[in-house]
């Protein structure tokens, strides 16, 4: 598969940033997995996926990314899935608004993957027509997540005190969004 794009980390290591691909479906389990298993700053939490149920997902998403719906990327080091982003634009009453997500496994974080992903996932929304509003959650205590997100203009517009429970404790769960245009 061609790469998207290609940048290099802050370690210099060459990532290389692709569209999803059923051809890759053991890969993102383990990925998925490995990020379920650390039971980091995700909403994605508790027992691992089957390889059956991220088929289903995948699939749907590419269905998605083909419809027009979805922008979704890996960040690909050494032939192995190490971060993704994925967008995902509203229905009826929101087609005017997306939700963006990020993940990045734990040996690359703050390397700049998840920067690089979600800047260009955010240029590549600019060409979704109608499309003027992203919205994303955050867990309050990853100072880290919203540094970025402030950085790349995001501002915040709501907390639910104990919204999130996460390793046994509680934290706000934080609802950011930025306009586009």
């Amino acid at each position: 598969m061609t790469p998207l794009a290609k940048f290099i980390t802050k370690k210099g290591k060459e990532i290389e940033v692709i569209g999803p691909s059923i051809d890759r479906l053991d890969d993102f389990l383990g990925f998925t997995n490995r990020l379920v298993a650390e039971d980091t700053f995700l909403t994605l939490t508790g027992k691992p996926k089957t390889i059956e149920e991220e088929r289903l997902w995948l699939k749907s998403n590419i269905e998605n990314v083909k419809a027009g719906k979805t922008i979704f990327v890996w960040a690909i080091y050494n032939g192995k899935i190490i971060g993704q982003c994925d967008l995902n634009r509203g229905h009826a009453r929101d087609p005017h608004v997306a939700t963006v997500g990020l993940m990045t496994d734990k040996d690359f974080r703050g390397e700049g993957i998840g920067r690089f992903l979600i800047e260009y996932v955010l240029e590549e929304a600019k060409k979704m027509p109608g499309l003027k509003i992203i919205s994303l959650r955050v867990f309050s205590d990853n100072a880290i997540a919203i540094d970025l997100y402030n950085k790349l203009g995001f501002l915040e517009y709501s907390r639910l005190p104990n919204g999130f429970i996460r390793q046994g404790k509680l934290s706000d769960h934080l609802m950011m969004y930025k306009e586009i245009i």
